[in-house]
């Protein structure tokens, strides 16, 4: 049964964007389980090195590893194209290998009318949400090219927001950003294919967490409207995404998979 696909990762290393986030925490433990060493990017030394002794307790403790893969954590603000140069430069040197993988996790949205929406607020979502995925898309890929080193896969995180309009919240610029990194996404898959460098999106629905509890929490009737819009009438767990980034990573399991952007949203966007 040598054509069954797996999941492995050993010996790679995989770049994890906006690793204290929920979402990158349900995805790193996968990665933990399935081998991989990982690089985490976030914001906050502290919180980074938090989340890591959490993952480490996690391989021993959980997954009961004997080996657990090596975790190192990274301050890198993503819409600043040389600080994310750099903090790459220092994967390399730690890891001494070039990341074979990288998941981007990192953005946020905030709620404007489009007619209000301040334009020093647009720029710098934008700066992070889609410019920052390129910037990160870039530096990863650039020593992968240059080397010659086949095999590489990307995940970006992208919404269903980037195909569909939310509705009752206003969040124009965060729908731009997403519907523009799914593009993004398949004309770096279409240019990167020669180089056997594969790049997907994987589009959430609404997920559960501390973000959209405060939300619901100051308008209970928020969650009403969009569980209406849900064929599922849920909202998703982090881990409910796991198995998708997984399989979108693998070389095994989706070797003919490039510029595809798999919309996980409950049928949000079937109505």
């Amino acid at each position: 049964m040598t054509d069954v696909p797996d999941f492995r990762f050993d010996g790679e290393v995989t770049v994890v964007t906006g690793a204290c986030g929920g979402l990158a925490e349900a995805l790193i433990q996968g990665l933990l389980a399935y081998g991989s060493d990982i690089a985490l990017f976030d914001l906050n030394q502290a919180q980074l090195d938090k989340s890591i002794a959490q993952f480490e307790k996690y391989a021993t403790q959980t997954l009961k590893l004997k080996k657990v893969p090596t975790l190192k954590g990274y301050i890198c603000n993503v819409s600043d194209a040389a600080k994310v140069e750099e903090a790459f430069q220092k994967v390399h040197k730690d890891f001494g290998k070039y990341p074979l993988h990288l998941v981007n996790t990192a953005g946020y949205c905030e709620n404007y009318p489009a007619e209000k929406y301040p334009a020093k607020n647009a720029a710098e979502l934008i700066g992070v949400n889609l410019l920052g995925s390129l910037y990160v898309a870039q530096s990863w890929a650039r020593p992968l090219i240059e080397h010659k080193i086949e095999g590489a896969s990307a995940v970006m995180i992208g919404s269903m927001s980037g195909n569909i309009v939310n509705d009752p919240q206003p969040q124009i610029c965060y729908n731009m950003s997403k519907a523009g990194v799914i593009h993004m996404v398949k004309t770096l898959a279409s240019e990167w294919a020669k180089y056997k460098i594969r790049v997907n999106t994987l589009s959430p629905g609404y997920i559960s967490g501390p973000l959209t509890a405060k939300v619901i929490e100051a308008d209970p009737k928020m969650y009403d409207r969009w569980m209406s819009m849900v064929p599922m009438h849920r909202m998703s767990e982090p881990k409910e995404f796991t198995g998708t980034i997984l399989y979108l990573l693998s070389n095994a399991a989706s070797s003919y998979t490039t510029g595809a952007n798999i919309i996980a949203d409950g049928g949000y966007a079937c109505w």
